[in-house]
């Protein structure tokens, strides 16, 4: 204390609470604030400037997070680092961030370890990053042989038979009902599961899906938030119907 008394003497400071607010302030500057305006190593992404540490930029980035990465892709370009409740998250954008996310070597980086806690209560287990790296590959080789320009030309009459059907047999259309207004935003995720799974899982998975699917896959969508990188165990309302979802589509299908 006498240290700190004679440092508030020397600045002209008589009150203590003053002094120590100052003080606090001086420090949390110091150790937190200066690092972030002078970055050295230029071979590590910038990190985003934040006021709070551990909170860091969650609240903008829960928020938002496609806004948060378009304001930073201008400041900072298509890599950089902010802080996700106390986490380095480091952000690759644009065709070449893709890349190095998605086909980087594992020694260089793991997808996995960064996606599985958001992706494994969506899908599954045993699936996408919930597997062995090679594993992972082998399953990227069979979905890309699906997903050939060539294969998508084959795929236009499939297309085509499930929306007809879609519109001759569907309550909101049918061959009946002459007038009327109908739902574009109920229809439109339905017909897209019957023709996914029909030109990407043929006529027998295709045969096990109906209109109900669709609501399945929006609960199964909505478990996709910031929030879930971390704790996808949090029991919100979204996350109690992923998980129904979840278990009701593994249910059905296989």
């Amino acid at each position: 204390m006498g240290v700190f008394k004679s440092i508030l003497k020397i600045l002209g400071i008589e009150d203590s609470l003053l002094g120590l607010i100052i003080l606090v302030l001086t420090l949390f500057f110091v150790s937190h604030i200066f690092p972030q305006l002078h970055q050295k190593d230029p071979s590590r992404p910038p990190v985003v400037f934040h006021w709070l540490p551990f909170i860091g930029s969650t609240i903008q980035y829960g928020l938002d997070p496609y806004k948060f990465f378009q304001e930073q892709q201008k400041k900072h370009g298509n890599i950089f680092t902010f802080i996700l409740l106390g986490r380095k998250m480091t952000v690759a954008l644009g065709p070449k961030g893709n890349d190095l996310v998605f086909n980087g070597k594992l020694s260089s980086l793991s997808a996995e370890e960064a996606y599985t806690h958001l992706t494994t209560p969506v899908f599954g287990t045993d699936v996408i990053y919930d597997v062995p790296n090679h594993i992972l590959m082998e399953q990227k080789k069979f979905i890309k042989i699906g997903l050939t320009t060539e294969t998508f030309r084959s795929y236009v009459p499939m297309i085509i038979e499930e929306v007809k059907t879609y519109l001759e047999t569907s309550p909101l259309f049918g061959k009946n009902r002459l007038y009327g207004i109908s739902s574009l935003m109920k229809a439109i995720p339905e017909i897209t599961i019957f023709t996914a799974s029909r030109t990407l899982q043929g006529k027998e998975v295709r045969s096990k899906f109906d209109a109900s699917f669709a609501e399945l896959y929006h609960d199964l969508d909505k478990g996709f938030t910031p929030i879930n990188f971390l704790a996808p165990w949090l029991p919100l309302p979204k996350n109690r119907l992923r998980d129904i979802a979840q278990k009701k589509n593994g249910t059905n299908l296989y």
